[in-house]
């Protein structure tokens, strides 16, 4: 199993203000490591729903947006490769495009 020897589901979270922001809306974290100044590595438990954000932009504007609910696997269970997700997980909602993430954003808020 590419399942992590923890049996955690880890997401690297980067963050370069205005241009390359990925982040957890929600969910439980069990592990937090920094790597560095921008990036840092979390851990979800199996079971556990989180969601992730991805964000990036070039000189022209946004070229990246992007949020996803994932359920995090167990070692035993099957799972869907996400990026800067490892192994990947369940995902139980896949929305693009800034206007229709902000939607979800703001439900989230509600």
């Amino acid at each position: 199993s590419a399942l992590a020897r923890d049996g955690l589901t880890h997401v690297e979270l980067t963050w370069i203000e205005k241009k390359l922001e990925h982040w957890i809306r929600f969910g439980r974290v069990a592990q937090d490591r920094i790597l560095t100044r921008r990036t840092r590595v979390v851990g979800f438990r199996p079971g556990a729903v989180f969601a992730f954000v991805r964000w990036a932009s070039n000189d022209f504007g946004t070229i990246v947006s992007r949020i996803d609910v994932v359920r995090a696997v167990a070692a035993n269970e099957a799972y869907t490769t996400l990026p800067f997700v490892r192994p990947g997980g369940d995902i139980l909602l896949k929305i693009e495009g800034w206007p229709k993430v902000q939607q979800v954003l703001a439900a989230i808020d509600a």
